[in-house]
């Protein structure tokens, strides 16, 4: 009975860290779909840190909604700077994906607005 064994030789970035194949870690993500494991748990059980798992989660998502050569998703998709019939405060009201509308009346809560932004897009959050 004759055995083979296939030696893969790991590629390292310049502070030592192994270099995971776009394959090896798209067959881990499917791999993590299929199960019913947390992501922490399931970085653990595959000896990865969760900060680079939930990265490669992140890249992956971001793919799968705007493909390489398709246009970026847009952020906003109508801002109306019309004054109403009834006097309001000045202010700038802001259409974001998924229907959301969102009235800015002052400087402080644009910081606000764009941690929403980040998170409607699956980004990370402030």
């Amino acid at each position: 009975m004759t055995s083979t064994t296939e030696l893969t030789i790991l590629k390292t970035d310049t502070k030592g860290r192994v270099r995971t194949p776009v394959a090896d870690r798209d067959a881990l993500l499917d791999l993590f779909e299929q199960g019913g494991l947390s992501g922490a748990a399931f970085a653990r059980l595959h000896g990865l840190r969760y900060s680079t798992f939930a990265h490669w989660r992140n890249v992956r998502r971001r793919r799968s909604t705007n493909p390489p050569g398709s246009a970026p998703v847009a952020l906003f998709r109508e801002v109306s700077l019309q004054r109403a019939a009834e006097p309001r405060p000045e202010g700038l009201d802001l259409e974001l994906p998924l229907g959301i509308r969102v009235r800015l009346e002052r400087a402080d809560q644009i910081p606000f607005v764009a941690a929403l932004c980040r998170h409607l897009q699956g980004g990370p959050t402030c």
